[in-house]
């Protein structure tokens, strides 16, 4: 039988392992075994949106030459030559988008010495009319993460479907690992069918489908290693090597290599860290990070950086040379010794590289900054004041936006918020200027010990100024979640006070 039968018989019929770990815990509750806990977050928005829609106007209403001209109100509009119509995206109707998301996170343990059972799954569905309006509205249903586990003292074993972290970011995979604890040291070994990274999808599936012309044609396998060593008490070294190839081990997908350490130094911390794609002979990210408290309530912490945005090789985006950037960042923060009174700053400069691009006589922009600040105070124990502002001036673009809110905790039970603020977007060589102004009203109660409730209501105005012509993305929206949980927690077992 071919592997990718193998698998997709076997390992990736995830469905079927959810019911299995599901079924399962039905059956050990009944039979009184060690515990299941099962956990759920129920989602509920409601936005009204004006979804983007085909629109026309005679060309003689448009001045200018060209395939690109203007309105009078300054709207951009398409002419084709030939046509006796330009052609332009406006601002529909009012629609309602209401995504109703539900999440449930089952525990299984007690299934034997070590051996326990885990599976995550998100349900999606709509009340609202606008499903096209919103992300994935189409997809009904996931399996975030299933796998069965035995642990031993020197060692863990998983199947199914889960994911690897570290300084490759996060994976998703079908497949098995088995993490080794020699001494101190950590080595995690892992291998299967790769998912797209952070969407829990194939690699062939609609998602990328829709955000790629070219996706690829065959799933892929992945496979990897990675180790964790400590020197001494003040640090350690870990390092990660992973590697995703076509199904049919035709193609490479990608090869990449990470390390990274974590040391105490001169009464601080230090980090530093890098990651390189071997297929193509380049460092993606590379930093070193410093941070140290400074007396008197002040911390700081310095960062040098060097990032290559990485594609896959099964992507067309790498052809087109990414830019690679150089930034240096800083932070300072401080806090008062009763604790309730705290600000920071932070600032960053970054360095572009050359682009081979432009005109020599209006040569592009080759560097860009950013600043923040912000300050929170309770000026009493159940009252919380904030302010925050952050501004990024970059390659042809710029954004900026500040927020200022109260919240008023009664108790550890209860909050109620009201939050202001403002953002302002100068895309990429747009002529004229946006500003959404924004007002939200927050608050959560626990009902009981494991049920708690959270909504808020929002409101945001687009303002096109300077003679900006575009959508109008103005938005109320309601958002509503219930957290939940049924069985106790398994790292409470055994504990005084606590009921078996």
């Amino acid at each position: 039988m071919p592997p990718e039968r193998l698998v997709r018989d076997s390992l990736v019929n995830v469905k079927g392992l959810v019911v299995t770990i599901a079924a399962a815990a039905v059956v050990t509750g009944r039979a009184g075994a060690q515990g299941v806990r099962v956990t759920g977050v129920s989602a509920l928005q409601v936005v009204d949106v004006r979804p983007l829609v085909e629109d026309s106007v005679p060309i003689g209403q448009a001045s200018g030459t060209g395939p690109y001209r203007l309105l009078p109100d300054g709207t951009v509009v398409r002419c084709v030559t030939g046509e006796a119509f330009c052609r332009f995206l406006s601002s529909g109707d009012r629609e309602t988008a209401a995504p109703l998301v539900q999440d449930l996170r089952a525990v299984v343990w007690g299934l034997g010495q070590g051996i326990s059972a885990q599976a995550h799954v998100r349900a999606r569905g709509s009340l609202g009319s606008a499903d096209a309006s919103w992300p994935r509205a189409d997809d009904h249903f996931d399996a975030i993460e299933a796998w069965l586990e035995v642990d031993r003292e020197q060692w863990r074993a998983r199947l199914g479907r889960q994911w690897t972290t570290g300084g490759l970011g996060l994976y998703n995979y079908d497949g098995g690992s088995l993490l080794l604890r020699p001494g101190r040291a950590r080595i995690d070994v892992f291998g299967g069918r790769s998912l797209v990274v952070g969407l829990n999808e194939p690699a062939t599936g609609p998602e990328l489908g829709a955000v790629d012309d070219l996706p690829p044609d065959e799933d892929g396998w992945l496979i990897g290693a990675s180790a964790v060593v400590p020197f001494g008490t003040r640090g350690n070294v870990a390092a990660t090597y992973q590697r995703v190839i076509r199904a049919d081990r035709a193609a490479l997908y990608s090869e990449r290599v990470a390390a990274n350490a974590s040391w105490l130094l001169f009464g601080g911390s230090a980090d530093a860290e890098v990651a390189y794609d071997i297929s193509a002979l380049e460092v993606n990210d590379a930093s070193l990070q410093f941070a140290r408290p400074l007396g008197r309530g002040v911390s700081g912490s310095i960062e040098l950086r060097r990032h290559r945005p990485f594609f896959e090789a099964w992507t067309i985006w790498g052809a087109f040379s990414p830019v690679a950037f150089d930034e240096a960042r800083a932070e300072l923060s401080w806090r008062n010794g009763a604790g309730n009174v705290g600000a920071d700053v932070r600032g960053a400069w970054r360095a572009y590289g050359e682009t081979t691009a432009g005109l020599e006589s209006t040569p592009l922009k080759t560097d860009g900054w950013r600043a923040g600040a912000g300050a929170e105070w309770l000026p009493r124990k159940v009252w919380l004041l904030h302010a925050d502002y952050d501004v990024d001036i970059g390659f042809g673009a710029s954004r900026s936006d500040i927020a200022a809110g109260a919240r008023w905790m009664p108790d550890d039970s209860r909050f109620l918020g009201l939050v202001a603020n403002g953002l302002q977007h100068i895309y990429e060589f747009r002529v004229g200027t946006g500003r959404i102004l924004g007002l939200r009203l927050e608050g959560g109660t626990r009902i009981t010990p494991d049920v708690r409730l959270l909504a808020d209501v929002a409101l945001y105005d687009h303002h096109l100024t300077d003679g900006a012509a575009g959508p109008d993305w103005s938005q109320r929206r309601l958002s509503v979640r219930l957290d939940w949980t049924v069985g106790r927690d398994p790292g409470t077992a055994g504990l005084p006070g606590i009921p078996p």
